[in-house]
């Protein structure tokens, strides 16, 4: 296996909440909580849930926008979790993070030639000669015509504002690419074509790409390994085919579920019950368990579940609210007497 690009180890992001305006107490919003995952040279790890999960915190946390409170972050082997924000220009390099609205993520006040060359600009180290030739190269790269320089984003497609914002990003030749919800915003062709650049484009570069969406027929297309978040935590990972094709944990089968099919209508009750458990202060144990109101939610509450592998290359949170009786007991999970599993 290829010697990671990225290394995410235990990540935990919280956020302080007031209850009113003179309370001294605070609550706390646990966006994420231990989230561990590690990304190889040229590989797509999809990282996918429902709004509000912590997918985006997980984004902006290793690029260093927000600063995490619990964990570790290895870029190229090297730890960048806390390093001073006038070391961080060169770890920028390196990785770029590519945000949902390409509309709102383009300066309007700036033409596409600005656009593309900032990044250059605030690096410092290039002449205007060499940095024009680059811009003129990445636009031709994302397929966009040389007239597309002295033009501003409200003159451009969706789809081809997210070229620009493609274009930007590479502009440093980066080795990994953040794609936080990248072609959401975009008609089904138009999806189509981001997505074929975007991987025409890792071919071709040898980037990483960790590609974070709600819409898993998306992440399946694109994804070499599949993480999926639940409540702040990852609770399943796998290589893509094997996790479609054999989802282990019952937050993932519902999102497989939820999937439209065609001809298939849509049916007018949910695939989980109840609404997925707030993150301020969140009571211990299994959050889909206290989801779903599970007879075993309580039993988790001394539990320790981080993923561990129940097949090789396969991880799943040993939760029990959460896994078939076939599934607890392959694992052995040891609950209390007696207990029903069936």
């Amino acid at each position: 296996m290829s010697q990671s690009l990225l290394e995410v180890s235990q990540l935990c992001m919280r956020f302080p909440v007031q209850s009113d305006l003179f309370s001294k107490t605070k609550r706390w919003v646990k966006a994420v909580d231990g989230v561990s995952f590690s990304i190889a040279s040229g590989q797509t790890l999809g990282l996918v849930g429902e709004s509000g999960c912590g997918k985006s915190t997980v984004a902006r946390c290793i690029v260093r926008l927000l600063e995490p409170v619990g964990g570790i972050i290895r870029l190229m082997g090297r730890d960048i979790t806390h390093l001073p924000q006038w070391r961080l220009r060169k770890v920028r390099r390196d990785v770029q993070l590519m945000f949902q609205d390409s509309a709102d993520a383009l300066d309007p006040r700036m033409d596409v030639r600005h656009i593309i060359e900032e990044p250059m600009l605030v690096q410092g180290g290039e002449s205007s000669k060499t940095r024009q030739a680059r811009v003129l190269e990445l636009l031709d790269r994302v397929g966009l015509p040389k007239s597309s320089l002295n033009k501003f984003p409200h003159e451009f497609s969706g789809g081809q504002r997210q070229r620009i914002g493609i274009a930007r990003a590479l502009s440093h030749c980066p080795k990994l690419l953040i794609l936080d919800e990248p072609v959401s915003a975009l008609d089904a062709s138009v999806q189509s074509q981001a997505l074929n650049l975007l991987m025409e484009l890792q071919r071709e570069l040898g980037l990483a790409y960790l590609f974070i969406s709600h819409d898993l027929s998306v992440v399946r297309h694109v994804s070499d390994r599949v993480a999926v978040m639940y409540a702040g935590k990852i609770v399943e990972e796998a290589e893509a085919d094997d996790l479609y094709r054999a989802p282990r944990h019952a937050y993932t089968q519902a999102l497989l579920q939820a999937v439209p099919a065609v001809g298939i209508a849509a049916s007018a009750q949910p695939v989980l019950p109840g609404e997925s458990s707030g993150s301020i202060d969140p009571p211990p144990g299994s959050a889909f368990g206290h989801r779903i109101q599970h007879p075993l939610v309580k039993v988790t509450s001394t539990m320790d579940l981080t993923p561990v592998a129940i097949e090789p290359g396969h991880l799943v949170a040993p939760d029990p609210c959460a896994l078939s009786p076939e599934d607890v007991q392959r694992l052995g999970i040891k609950l209390p007497d007696p207990v029903c599993l069936s």
